[in-house]
């Protein structure tokens, strides 16, 4: 085991055997760790009667792998480039939902998702008579760290479980974007003319996307919409990467979005951070503090640029 494990595992041993009593204490004070912000999966770690004993890091165990999730305002969503060549959508998967935590269980209630989440979803809704799909965790806290226990089932004969690691993405900046949002039409515009507006059908469809931090990670849910499972439209779409705002005056400005990988019927992508080639560059007017417009513009002369579309987001409380 390298030395990296080593530490980790003796950081996360201090965390696990000081978790309960601590929390308590912390939550009483008023300054419990914030789930809150943009995480990115690190590894996973291995418990033997409770204790960790081995961490597989991506990159390293798992090469090439990517999760991303975030917590915001009782929201949570989750990404990961993992592709499986068995479905018809190349992309990876990722999911949308509502998040409750108290001092010892994180609860996510998942409802919508892209890839082979977003049709494990619709099949389980659709199974249960339900809305949303309940998730319930325990969990290890800290400012720049968190493990969350139960994503695998354990084996009861030597007491092992696993806990999905993972590690705070620092904040790059805030904006008058950050929020989460929903799309609620589409406009197209010709020479900055509007011709036609389309509203988003809301049983059919879901386009979700949270803004925080100077990162925006986004999920669409489609299987309402299309009917047929083996079909690529299916999986929905996500994406994940930064996004800069440059605020021209208090009800616009101009938007960049960098994503740097796709999820469900997008195409797989690799792109490196703040990849300018990539981007997807819009304008962005404002309506209210809790409704805006971004229209696509192609400053790259790019085939397929959609130039010109415009959707209008509204805040998710």
């Amino acid at each position: 085991m390298n030395i990296s494990k080593v530490v980790t595992i003796f950081s996360l041993t201090l965390l696990f055997s000081c978790g309960e009593a601590p929390k308590k204490e912390i939550q009483e004070s008023n300054s419990y760790p914030s789930i809150e912000g943009f995480w990115e999966r690190k590894g996973t770690v291995q418990f033997v009667n409770g204790k960790p004993v081995d961490t597989l890091f991506y990159g390293i165990d798992e090469d090439g792998m990517k999760n991303i999730k975030v917590y915001s305002n009782n929201n949570v969503f989750w990404i990961n480039n993992y592709s499986d060549k068995n479905n018809p959508w190349p992309g990876g998967m990722g999911g949308y939902g509502k998040f409750e935590i108290n001092s010892d269980t994180l609860t996510e209630y998942m409802s919508h998702g892209s890839g082979t989440f977003g049709a494990q979803m619709h099949y389980l809704k659709d199974s249960l008579n339900t809305d949303s799909v309940k998730f319930p965790f325990a969990y290890i806290l800290s400012e720049n760290s968190y493990i969350q226990l139960g994503g695998a089932v354990p084996d009861v004969d030597q007491n092992i479980s696993y806990g999905e690691y993972y590690e705070k993405l620092p904040s790059l900046r805030k904006s008058k974007l950050d929020g989460v949002w929903k799309r609620a039409y589409e406009i197209s515009y010709i020479n900055g003319v509007a011709i036609d507006t389309t509203s988003v059908p809301l049983d059919a469809i879901l386009d979700v996307k949270v803004i925080k931090d100077g990162y925006v990670l986004v999920q669409v849910d489609q299987t309402n919409l299309i009917k047929d499972p083996t079909k690529r439209e299916y999986g929905g779409g996500g994406a994940f990467g930064q996004i800069d705002y440059e605020q021209k005056n208090n009800m616009s400005g101009n938007m960049s979005e960098f994503f740097e990988f796709n999820g469900g019927q997008w195409p797989p992508v690799d792109n490196k951070p703040r990849d300018a080639q990539t981007a997807h560059y819009a304008s962005v007017s404002f309506y209210d503090d809790d409704m805006y417009i971004q229209i696509t513009k192609d400053t790259l002369d790019r085939v397929n640029s959609q130039a010109g579309r415009g959707v209008v987001y509204k805040r998710v409380e």
